[in-house]
């Protein structure tokens, strides 16, 4: 089996493999590697060769890499077989300076996404926060903290922003009806009774903690602090016949303590800025206006959002801007070029098995481990030893 030299001629990985019985004898075909870019970049510079084996035991197969010119992008036109496997890595294409680049990308099943920008003293940075991201919901820093909230209703969204403003509102509950297309919602406060419209239950918070904890000894639940390290709602559920009672969450969906269901699917999401008081909200809902909620010693103040406008942290340093909001897209994060010069040297592969594939992203001496339907494959792209008779 003899891969191809790439029909431009720009020389990538050119070789043969001998006897499928002894993987490990290899011959290497019109190798020319190029020179390196400068000396203070030759502990970047080839020559290289890329390591693909099964398994984390071994040495590996060994394929001589060569591009033409280490300082320019180039495109690969080989694939290397994984013998024994059904899997295939295709090289596609070499970069000499990696960046990694996040950015919103339109998915029919997204949601919503917004794009931050933050500046401040030799500071310029974007940021993208995504209600339905654990991870990207907030940003916090001594400067100050950007949150992200979502209303799933845009007929409701203003009366909730005005009622939110509330010193007694903590968030609010999504529920959603089972005869219902669109969920129902309405402002979390302590002692409160809401009607759940078709439903014929109503649903009380009963009790709100932003720091729920269990204490082990006592077997009870308690709140550790007043800062929203994990906030949740006890809410009861009640029909006039049977009253239900549960935690909600606002960062998990449920709870293997829980025995008996609701009768139907419950959110809750907390609005509370603890102690900060460069605190911001910025709450958006499908085909409305964004708001933003600002925090300060009087509770939470809301107005809407003006995309470019920058806001001021208490540090008046420091501000940020709503660059953009995406409806139906995902947060993702994508590799591209940031240079000609070799700085950080990469190859872009993909790996096929059974008809489906993934790209891989190989930077210089980072294993990467693939999991594949036949085992682990570990490919790592590194500088190939040169003998001291080779030089």
């Amino acid at each position: 089996m003899r891969f191809q030299p790439h029909k431009n001629g720009l020389g990538p990985v050119v070789m043969a493999l001998l006897s499928a019985a002894v993987v490990t004898n290899l011959i290497r075909v019109n190798v020319a590697w190029a020179g390196l870019a400068g000396a203070h970049h030759s502990f970047l510079g080839g020559p290289w060769e890329l390591v693909v084996k099964m398994g984390l035991e071994g040495d590996g197969l060994r394929f001589p890499l060569t591009v033409s010119d280490e300082s320019k992008p180039q495109k690969f036109d080989a694939v290397l077989p994984v013998m024994g496997t059904p899997i295939q890595v295709k090289l596609e294409e070499y970069v000499p300076d990696l960046m990694w680049e996040t950015v919103g990308v339109e998915h029919p099943d997204g949601g919503i996404v917004a794009k931050l920008a933050i500046k401040g003293q030799k500071l310029r940075q974007e940021i993208w926060l995504s209600p339905a991201d654990p991870a990207r919901q907030s940003i916090s820093s001594r400067i100050g903290s950007v949150a992200i909230r979502r209303f799933h209703n845009p007929d409701t969204a203003e009366v909730l922003v005005r009622e939110l403003t509330h010193p007694k509102a903590v968030g609010f509950l999504t529920i959603w009806p089972e005869d219902s297309n669109r969920p129902f919602e309405c402002v979390a406060r302590t002692g409160e009774k809401t009607a759940i419209p078709g439903s014929g239950y109503e649903v009380t918070v009963l009790e709100y903690l932003p720091h729920y904890s269990i204490d082990t000894e006592a077997k009870k639940v308690v709140n550790r602090s007043k800062k929203p390290v994990n906030p949740a709602a006890r809410v009861a559920v009640s029909d006039g016949r049977r009253t239900l009672e549960r935690w909600l969450w606002a960062k998990f969906l449920s709870s293997p303590h829980e025995d008996e269901k609701l009768p139907f699917r419950m959110r809750y999401t907390d609005f509370n800025p603890g102690d900060d008081k460069s605190a911001y909200i910025l709450a958006v809902a499908s085909g409305t206006k964004a708001w933003l909620f600002l925090s300060n010693n009087k509770g939470w103040r809301a107005q809407k959002a003006v995309p470019g406008r920058f806001y001021p942290f208490a540090d008046k340093e420091y501000a940020f801007s709503i660059e953009r909001i995406m409806d139906r897209a995902i947060i993702r994060t994508e590799w591209k070029n940031n240079s000609e010069r070799l700085l950080c040297p990469a190859v872009i592969a993909t790996i096929t098995e059974g008809g489906e594939s993934q790209q891989a992203v190989l930077e210089l001496n980072k294993p990467l481990h693939h999991k594949t339907k036949s085992g682990m494959l570990v490919l790592l792209y590194k500088r190939r030893p040169v003998s001291a008779g080779s030089r």
